[in-house]
């Protein structure tokens, strides 16, 4: 064989060969580059999960911390409006006229059950501006008679009446408390919002926040 052939033949094979070389290379880095894909992939999955999932714990934090505050406030603005109303209420009648207020004192007097005997308790105030008369008016359909002590109690107006067996409450405090008993559930439901309403805020505001 010449030197040419076998020069030839050297140079085929190894032609071959590095072609064989190359194509290998080349299967091999295509394999590798679909394995950095799937896992690059994979990887950018679980990464958006991960911050899908953030976000939507924060977005429930967020919706719990607005739902908090919105309770808060609407019980701000409840007691708020409850304190503004007793707190006119008693300037109202402790600013009424002698006349006026011994008229609302009697209508509280003719609910004491008539067949009860007992001593009526006032503040100072009110002890000078109750006459004999006013007590002859209270007493004048009773069966059991209600007298008038001459000692004043430390309360805002209104009166206590002790029987014998207990004492009946009518103090403008206690009046105005039961009034607060009637007004927190009724107030409660002017400003207690649907589910749909509240929702539909507290989203309003989170969307806000962001």
């Amino acid at each position: 064989m010449s030197i040419d052939r076998i020069r030839n033949y050297i140079l085929e094979n190894s032609r071959k060969e590095a072609e064989q070389i190359i194509k290998t290379a080349e299967e091999r880095f295509r394999v590798q580059v679909e394995k950095t894909k799937l896992s690059l992939e994979k990887q950018y999955q679980e990464m958006l999960h991960n911050e899908e999932e953030r976000l939507k714990e924060d977005t429930k934090r967020t919706l719990i911390t607005l739902k908090r505050e919105y309770k808060m406030k609407l019980l701000e603005a409840k007691n708020s409006a409850i304190a503004n109303v007793l707190a006119r209420a008693t300037e109202r009648i402790l600013s009424l006229p002698d006349k006026n207020y011994l008229t609302l004192i009697g209508k509280w007097l003719a609910n004491i059950p008539n067949h009860l005997e007992g001593e009526l308790f006032v503040n100072a105030r009110d002890l000078k501006r109750i006459t004999d008369a006013f007590m002859d008016t209270v007493n004048k359909d009773r069966k059991a008679k209600i007298s008038l002590s001459a000692s004043a109690v430390d309360i805002k107006g209104g009166f206590t009446l002790k029987t014998e067996h207990y004492e009946i409450d009518y103090t403008l405090d206690t009046i105005l408390q039961n009034l607060r008993t009637m007004l927190v559930p009724k107030l409660g439901d002017i400003l207690r919002l649907s589910d749909i309403e509240f929702e539909a805020i507290t989203n309003e505001k989170a969307k806000n926040n962001k």
